[in-house]
């Protein structure tokens, strides 16, 4: 239920904050990635999928109107016995859940509040600074958490506009990086052939990176992690969703799910975000590891690709109006997940 923009609008928002999320995030770019990934190849948002995945199947979740992933299973599977390898915590599977009754297990009415709301929405408040598929086998030949220098180097030199590897995409970043070439004041000379070739050592470079081994076990927790925050918002949001339609005393209908997915299109575009997942040689590596179904490369640049355009075009042309849910439905579920992902985090390391 929702968006990719209210995905990536969480991920940055649990890195932005200095707490258990991004204390345990080494790799942001694959973090963010892996907020997406629930979503690939269920073969509606990237195009081309030639053998979809049900969604029971990629979000843990049974087949209703309104499916809840259950997180705690992905958790248990796929999150805790990576945690347990890196040393990171014991990998314990407990720390409570998220109820798809209406009430967040083990978080609380005060756990579900916060004196301080994480996002901006329309002047809210202000941003603070597996049934039937194999689970693909982590290689044997998966780097070490430290990396070669010259891995590192060439992950480097493939990295967009100046970023540091690890890092996501940032708009904002590229624009900064783009912009300067075509100002009125921009005098450099320079050859158009001498500037393709420029593009083309780029692109070779990308190759010879990509025939490196595969990137660190952490990039990968850090993507696996990213997953499991997805599954998470979607388990919150569409049990707050249901709850709704209980307390109207309405059923599930085609007149209901299009004014709910009118009302999260605007709320998503009224999101503040930058970043996006950069199609980086570690990224393409570390995504072909994904313990519950390998990601293959040409996914990966297509998903990249689109979450890309979605930040890039994430405004409204006129302010929010809804038709079903309320403004203060979407602050205070985002807020929920947000703070749940940190609670439950916090108590399984």
């Amino acid at each position: 239920m929702p968006s990719w923009n209210i995905h990536i609008a969480h991920a940055e928002g649990l890195l932005a904050k200095d707490g258990p999320v991004a204390r345990v995030v080494h790799d942001r770019n694959a973090f963010l990635f892996g907020n997406l990934i629930p979503d690939i190849y269920v073969g509606y948002m990237v195009p081309g999928i030639v053998h979809p995945i049900p969604y029971r199947v990629t979000h843990f979740a049974k087949p209703e109107h309104i499916p809840k992933p259950r997180e705690a299973e992905f958790w248990a599977q796929y999150v805790a016995p990576m945690l347990s390898e890196l040393g990171i915590a014991n990998g314990r599977a407990g720390g409570g859940g998220i109820s798809t009754d209406g009430v967040v297990d083990a978080i609380g009415a005060a756990g579900s509040k916060s004196p301080e709301p994480s996002i901006a929405v329309d002047g809210i408040a202000a941003v603070p600074a597996a049934d039937g598929i194999a689970a693909a086998p982590a290689a044997d030949g998966i780097a070490a958490a430290s990396a070669t220098a010259s891995a590192a180097g060439e992950e480097a030199a493939a990295m967009p506009f100046g970023a540091k590897p690890g890092d996501a995409g940032s708009l904002a970043r590229e624009v900064a990086h783009v912009s300067p070439a075509h100002a009125p004041t921009y005098e450099l000379e320079f050859d158009p052939a001498h500037s393709a070739r420029f593009q083309e050592e780029a692109f070779d470079e990308t190759a010879r990176a990509s025939a490196l081994p595969a990137a660190a076990r952490h990039s990968l927790f850090d993507m696996v992690l990213g997953a499991w925050t997805h599954l998470l918002a979607d388990t919150i949001w569409n049990s707050r969703v249901s709850d709704y339609l209980d307390a109207l005393g309405e059923k599930p209908s085609k007149g209901f799910r299009i004014k709910k997915q009118g009302d999260f299109d605007q709320f998503g575009k009224s999101l503040a975000i930058d970043a996006f997942p950069a199609s980086t040689p570690g990224l393409i590596d570390t995504a072909a590891q994904f313990p519950q179904y390998a990601i293959d490369e040409r996914s990966v640049y297509f998903t990249c690709a689109i979450a890309h355009e979605i930040v890039r075009t994430n405004h409204l042309a006129a302010p929010a109006s809804y038709r079903l849910l309320t403004k203060e439905f979407f602050a205070a579920t985002f807020d929920e997940v947000q703070h749940a992902a940190e609670r439950l985090i916090d108590e399984r390391l």
